[in-house]
């Protein structure tokens, strides 16, 4: 008799959270039984599913920008209006004096 888990039990085998195995199975991309109103996947399906995906690669956000965005950007010096402002802390001023 072949063998099934419950959403969480295969969720815990991978790893994963128990909303990422509902979406593999609504995206077609591993195989489910609905048994009685409850999901099952099968083992033999679970090991196959293992032993064929490839999780998708992140991207970072400083790999997407282009060198031109990074020439576009603004560089700090000492005249810039963000420093001059004046407050309860250690002016820009009390630190090039000392």
């Amino acid at each position: 008799m072949e063998e099934f888990y419950t959403i969480n039990q295969a969720a815990i085998s991978l790893k994963v959270h128990p909303l990422t195995i509902r979406r593999y199975i609504r995206e077609g991309k591993l195989k489910a039984y609905r048994v009685g109103g409850n999901i099952r996947i099968a083992v033999n399906d679970l090991r196959n599913f293992t032993q064929s995906f490839i999780p998708r690669t992140k991207t970072s956000k400083i790999n997407q920008h282009t060198d031109q965005q990074i020439a576009q950007t603004r560089s700090f010096s000492l005249a810039d209006p963000l420093l001059s402002l004046r407050g309860r802390g250690v002016s820009i001023e009390r630190l090039t004096k000392e």
